[in-house]
């Protein structure tokens, strides 16, 4: 009797694992096809590192009714650092756990890096050029080295001669100019002149920017690169990363260089004075604007988020709203958490009101000393507190573990699901003691990711309803950022997008779960095409601007 439920336990235990480790095989083999598919189709890997455009993946493209690709979009800057920075640290981090070749990776790594380094050094350049500011002077005068590495950056430099060289590449047709000739009816990034030309971060992108650049000072190590190509038109950004010592020799300290740039991005986020305060006051509609006066005002702060060339506020999530300043404990916190300097809590936002704030908004309660407090709505979506107390664990008190469990949330459009492994991935020490195997909540989120993850569609995320594996969850350019259980669907227009919040999940859930015995091997992988596939493009056969290349001196 023994030896049969000794048998018995034994077969279940091994189908178990069986059962499991083929789940693990078909979606490492997703993960593949999508990583394939993304090189191959979505992103330009390129070592010429300051051509604008390079080394930012799109995120969308639509269908036409022929099942042709009619547009490539590059949205709005919410997903490509975040998911890109995220995927490929996690991926580099579990290859070279598992002793495999991670240097395309690390290259690719690199080269993403480089274009935050490229956005942050140019932004005020393309700004300036655009409105005319300084008329008289050349455009390499119009690079202002090093003030312009200042944190200030454009959601991404997608521009038409970027557009001229790589649209066959996104297997696309070049397509017909706009109005104003900066772009074509072919493609869409935030480059292009539009209603808000040029367009600056607002604070929801510096926050998952952040979030991704959090898991990069985790998980890379100091790394030789002396054996990845790289070509700059300039030596500022090389000098710079060379006098901060971010690059030294041939060796690359990535937590240097994430330190230097949380640093820039956070005090984007704030106004020093001599700068004014930015002031709420009821006939402005309720909205905050910088004031010499704070006379008639409700509330002010120097927390908001200017443009520097246009001296005003950037067009959106900038701060009107007071909403930079609810999130400023959060900045606060993120900042310290990743540089480890306690620099961060400008105005105080470590304590008093905007500390209260921020964590009675995050665990829905405000409450009213040690006493009692009021649920606030449920309903309230509180991405960017989710996202800046993933980064640094933000408990109502440092022992507490209620992070891990508000983070868990499976609520369907609130769900968010990187946040909890990126919160158990960058505090392990801590989280380890209750998130582990054998633990309820961990083996049930095993089991959870395992699920969703299965969901994806191989051939990748679509709004198109008649394909045998559409899946609602998986309908959307993120459901990280915009998780939508219900799915997109449309009769007339299909999307398809990009798969990075695949990725990045499926790396997330390896590295909790599954850390051993990953690998990229895989028969089904294609070599990418090579940039010289494309040659450069002619640039003076129409009378537009082109913004191909950085100018040089």
């Amino acid at each position: 009797m023994k030896f049969k439920i000794i048998n018995i336990l034994f077969l279940v235990i091994f189908a178990t694992s069986y059962t499991f480790a083929n789940i693990t095989d078909s979606l490492n083999s997703k993960y593949i096809n999508y990583r394939n598919r993304l090189l191959n189709e979505w992103v330009i890997i390129s070592s010429d590192v300051e051509q604008f455009g390079v080394n930012i993946p799109a995120v969308d493209r639509r269908l036409d009714k022929a099942g042709n690709i009619s547009w490539v979009s590059w949205s709005d800057g919410n997903s490509n650092f975040n998911h890109w920075l995220g995927l490929l640290s996690t991926e580099y981090r579990l290859l070279k756990n598992n002793k495999q070749d991670y240097q395309e990776t690390l290259s690719m790594l690199f080269y993403a890096m480089i274009a935050l380094e490229r956005l942050d050094l140019y932004s005020e350049y393309t700004l300036r050029k655009y409105h005319k500011t300084e008329p008289n002077k050349s455009d390499f005068e119009l690079i202002k080295y090093p003030e312009d590495i200042n944190g200030f950056l454009i959601r991404d430099d997608v521009s038409l001669g970027f557009w001229k060289q790589y649209y066959k590449h996104f297997n696309e047709e070049y397509g017909k100019y706009n109005k104003i000739k900066n772009g074509t009816n072919r493609y869409l990034s935030i480059f292009q002149k539009g209603v808000i030309p040029q367009q600056g971060m607002s604070q929801d992108n510096i926050v998952r920017m952040l979030q991704g650049l959090a898991l990069v000072k985790k998980l890379v190590d100091d790394e030789d690169v002396s054996k990845i190509k790289v070509k700059f038109r300039n030596d500022f950004i090389p000098n710079y990363l060379k006098s901060k010592g971010i690059w030294q020799g041939n060796t690359i300290s990535f937590k240097k260089w994430v330190d230097d740039l949380t640093d820039r991005l956070v005090r984007q986020c704030h106004q020093e004075y001599p700068q004014q305060r930015i002031v709420l006051k009821p006939k402005n509609e309720f909205k905050a604007r910088p004031s010499q006066t704070r006379f008639g005002a409700l509330f002010s702060s120097y927390w908001y988020i200017m443009n520097p060339v246009t001296n005003d506020l950037v067009a959106e999530g900038n701060g009107e709203d007071m909403g930079v300043w609810i999130n400023s404990y959060g900045f606060g916190e993120a900042g310290k958490s990743i540089t480890g300097n306690d620099i961060y809590h400008y105005d105080n936002s470590h304590k008093g009101l905007a500390a209260y704030v921020f964590k009675s908004i995050l665990f829905k309660n405000l409450k009213i000393l040690w006493l009692a407090g009021f649920p606030m709505p449920e309903n309230f979506d509180d991405y960017m507190f989710r996202d800046l107390a993933s980064i640094s664990d933000i408990n109502w008190n440092t022992k507490s573990y209620d992070l891990l469990f508000l983070l868990s949330d499976k609520r369907n459009k609130y769900t968010y699901e990187h946040c909890p492994l990126i919160l158990v991935t960058l505090h392990n020490q801590k989280y380890q003691n209750i998130y582990k195997p054998g633990n309820q909540l961990y083996e049930n989120d095993k089991i959870f990711y395992q699920q969703l993850l299965s969901f994806a569609p191989f051939s990748g995320p679509s709004s198109d309803t008649s394909r045998n594996d559409y899946h609602p969850y998986w309908s959307a350019s993120s459901r990280l950022v915009w998780p939508n259980n219900e799915g997109n669907k449309s009769s007339t227009r299909h999307y398809e997008y990009v798969g990075m919040d695949y990725m990045f999940l499926y790396n997330l859930y390896r590295l909790v779960f599954e850390p051993n015995n990953y690998s990229l091997k895989d028969n089904t992988i294609l070599k990418t095409k090579t940039i010289s596939f494309y040659p450069s493009p002619e640039l003076d056969d129409e009378e537009v601007e082109y913004f191909y290349l950085p100018p040089e001196k």
